[in-house]
């Protein structure tokens, strides 16, 4: 199993409540709803108890494949025997008459504190149906108190919450009953009644998703997928960054991705992958620090295009961003002009004389961005200025020739000055 921390379910509540609304469980929930209209027919209450058995089955798949780290409903109920259905309807019939005899045997007040009792019980009695398998396991108290011990508050929790869903159930379902005719009311609430069983059931195998250790249950692995010749050899990282997003904990996907650069480095998609992480968390120092190192690598690879989209990326961030170290600066200036992207070098040659007074890069800079400011940008006399200050700072660079050639150039083309008016 990966060692990535689970989401606790607590930071999950909007994806368990919408859980059943996904394609595959949608399907079976409302067909079984549909099915449900078999009341009407001959030995119909035999065959609605089918369908219920056969929604016990799915809610029990939901609840292994939930159990074991698989985030979406299964398509059908494939894994699970016809039996654990039927267990589930004797399990939920003995509470029921566990309930009815507390009332016969202790009054209101007795029935009413058996009844809590049962209300508390009842998810550990589910859950261990789920792992063991076993009905007369998932009966005995000795079961449900163990489970309560392990987990405490995070089970209690679960409890309160199965009790919200369910009286959503029954309000939804009152309402129903009361402005829907008969066969129409009878397929809603059925389809609302799956709804809340699908959602409590992937609720309960979460919790023993995020607790597996503490109830002593192993998850079962996934095998890998097959991957093509030409997946990303990170691909891996990626998939689980991926599913972190899923569950809704960004922070633990980006952690991930950053612990993989920091101990093997990675591929342009991984280092990609880190970057948008890095923008949803808001992490912007990061970006920039990143920005810096992977410049870096992506240079020493001769990755130039790449660079400059990266120093882009950055300057959006920070305009005086800077890379690493100023010997890259010709580099990636020289290749955004080449791409066309002409504010990206400007930004870059900006202040670079101011910043690095004795590099050598200097004059080759400034020319560059001489040469742009004038033929991009339409800015002459600035352009005119930066290459006066170059011609006096620099008469025997090998570059002054150049310079030179490109104020004579310039000049040409200024506008002559007006004549004086005649008097």
């Amino acid at each position: 199993m990966s060692h990535t921390p689970i989401v606790p379910f607590w930071n999950r509540l909007r994806e368990i409540s919408l859980y059943p609304l996904h394609a595959d469980a949608m399907l079976t929930i409302c067909v079984l709803a549909l099915c449900h209209l078999v009341a009407y027919l001959p030995l119909g209450r035999f065959l609605d108890l089918l369908v219920w058995v056969a929604m016990y089955k799915y809610a029990f798949e939901c609840l292994r494949a939930s159990a074991n780290g698989r985030l979406t409903p299964p398509e059908g109920s494939i894994g699970v025997e016809d039996s654990t259905g039927w267990s589930q309807i004797w399990l939920q019939f003995l509470f029921i008459v566990a309930a009815i005899a507390g009332f016969v045997l202790l009054g209101p007040g007795g029935g009413f504190a058996v009844l809590l009792l049962l209300g508390l019980c009842w998810p550990a009695a589910v859950m261990s149906l789920a792992m063991d398998q076993n009905l007369l396991h998932a009966l005995n108290p000795a079961t449900w108190l163990a489970i309560l011990g392990r987990l405490g508050w995070p089970y209690v929790a679960v409890v309160l919450l199965y009790f919200v869903f369910f009286a959503s159930q029954l309000y939804a379902q009152a309402f129903a009953m009361q402005v829907l005719p008969g066969f129409l009311a009878i397929v809603l609430v059925g389809a609302i009644s799956h709804y809340v069983i699908v959602a409590t059931f992937h609720l309960m195998g979460y919790l023993i998703y995020q607790y597996h250790e503490e109830v002593g249950y192993e998850p079962e692995q996934a095998p890998a997928p097959l991957r093509r010749a030409t997946a990303d050899p990170d691909q891996e990282t990626l998939d689980e960054a991926a599913r972190l997003v899923r569950d809704g904990d960004p922070d633990g996907a980006r952690e991930c991705v950053a612990q993989q650069l920091r101990s093997r480095g990675g591929t342009e998609a991984l280092h990609a992958q880190y970057r948008k992480l890095l923008a949803l968390g808001g992490q912007r120092e990061e970006q920039l620090r990143h920005g810096r190192e992977w410049i870096t690598l992506l240079l020493s690879q001769d990755k130039d295009r790449r660079a400059v989209d990266v120093a882009r990326e950055c300057l959006d961030l920070d305009p005086a961003f800077q890379p690493s170290s100023p010997d890259e600066i010709a580099r990636i200036a020289q290749k955004a002009v080449d791409a066309g992207n002409t504010q990206v070098a400007l930004k870059l040659l900006s202040g670079f004389g101011k910043r690095y007074p004795k590099h050598r890069d200097i004059p080759q800079n400034y020319l560059l961005a001489a040469k742009l400011l004038a033929e991009r940008m339409g800015r002459d006399a600035e352009a005119r200025t930066l290459l006066d200050q170059l011609a006096k700072a620099y008469p025997q660079h090998p570059l002054a020739a150049d310079i030179a050639a490109y104020r004579d150039f310039l000049a040409k083309l200024a506008p002559a000055p007006a004549p004086a008016p005649s008097r």
